[in-house]
């Protein structure tokens, strides 16, 4: 334990479990995300982050009365380089680390330099490499933005929701597309067993989660995209995640729920989400490419998923995670996050920097109308000669 001020103290463990009750002090006070939660943490580094050799590091402050604030973060080591990032952040979204709401409103700046300086030299780390971090969370400018900022690739995607679900679907679509939205979702409707749901049985958990896991393949071979969830251990995370794993009873709290829209008796589209404190975070999601793709049955979910959040009485903010997609601009506003860096010595500055160009070369490119739209061509005709070469087909 370190006294890094007059009134906080810092300490550092190298097992999530050390600091379980810690987590669970700050679990109600609504001031931390689902990606940072210790569930969640605890599912991705037991699957994922295990096999990747990293070195969990769980910077807590405390004061005398209480917990303040957890970091969850991750040491690895690169060329030399021992760099500490947010644990999870590859399987995550925004990053905001876990506060007091108290002691979040009133940290100064230079409390959180001292107290990452201080994280940094416990773990000998030569940089910190902090991602993904709302500029701006809960009435402020987050605190671990610092003053050497970058704008993160891409923004998250958030609204605050109504009691009324029309007034929402009339502000933010024009009468045609709300026109044309509903005609697709009449036609799903009059199929059978045409169902939205949230999985609550083991059978709907089991066959809504390997729904999810086909038809992200699919698109992932049809259109060239990176599937993050192909690996054995990512869908073990997410299995741990909804408990389909378990033999007791799934309507046990679970970190994740699955919802899915069926018809026809074929689950046509799935979305992942969490609902924490007063937001629900639509994480992942996938849709069947058959004949029924003409009707949208991705969009239909996310508007009865946005339907049933608005109706919901502790549910005040949709947040529909990562990526200008054109279903989130037409739901919610794009807010910005930033990446932060503080380097340690020599080796330290020459990592930032070039980390910085990296990001940098990869914001360019996804801001490019030009570049952007010939690498997701590239992709597709690379995925095109794959399927042709696959002796499957």
């Amino acid at each position: 334990m370190t006294i890094f001020s007059s009134e906080v103290q810092l300490t550092v463990f190298t097992s999530l479990s050390e600091a379980e009750g810690d987590w669970q002090q700050l679990k109600d006070v609504q001031h931390g995300n689902p990606y940072q939660s210790y569930s969640w943490l605890d599912a991705w580094f037991n699957t994922i982050g295990g096999q990747r050799g990293l070195q969990a590091v769980v910077a807590v402050a405390r004061t005398t009365e209480k917990t303040v604030l957890i970091l969850p973060l991750a040491l690895h080591k690169r060329a030399g380089v021992k760099t500490l990032s947010f644990l999870g952040h590859q399987n995550g979204n925004q990053n905001t680390g876990y506060w007091d709401g108290e002691f979040y409103s009133k940290v100064k700046p230079e409390q959180i330099n001292a107290l990452l300086a201080e994280i940094c030299n416990q773990v000998g780390a030569d940089l910190l490499n902090l991602q993904n971090i709302p500029e701006t969370w809960l009435g402020r400018k987050h605190p671990l933005v610092l003053e050497n900022s970058s704008t993160s690739p891409s923004p998250i995607f958030t609204r605050a929701l109504p009691a009324d679900f029309d007034t929402l679907f009339r502000e933010t679509h024009s009468k045609s597309s709300r026109k044309n939205l509903t005609r697709k979702q009449r036609h799903l409707e009059a199929t059978d067993g045409y169902r939205v749901v949230k999985a609550r049985t083991p059978e709907d958990m089991v066959r809504g989660f390997e729904a999810f896991l086909q038809q992200r393949t699919k698109r992932a071979v049809a259109a060239g995209i990176p599937n993050i969830f192909s690996e054995p251990s990512a869908r073990d995370f997410l299995a741990t995640l909804l408990c389909v794993q378990r033999d007791d009873n799934v309507s046990r709290e679970r970190p994740l729920d699955l919802w899915f829209l069926e018809a026809g008796g074929t689950i046509r589209s799935t979305y992942l989400c969490v609902e924490q404190g007063n937001t629900i975070y639509a994480y992942s999601n996938s849709v069947a490419h058959d004949e029924m793709l003409p009707n949208s049955p991705g969009l239909v979910l996310i508007k009865e998923i946005i339907k049933y959040a608005c109706t919901a009485p502790d549910l005040e903010i949709l947040d529909l995670g990562l990526g200008e997609e054109r279903y989130k601009t037409a739901w919610a506003d794009p807010v910005p996050l930033r990446d932060c860096r503080l380097a340690v010595g020599l080796k330290g500055q020459f990592m930032e920097r070039m980390e910085m160009l990296r990001i940098d070369l990869k914001s360019s490119i996804r801001n490019s109308s030009v570049i952007w739209p010939a690498v997701r061509k590239l992709r597709k005709f690379k995925a095109g000669l794959v399927k042709q070469q696959d002796p499957r087909n």
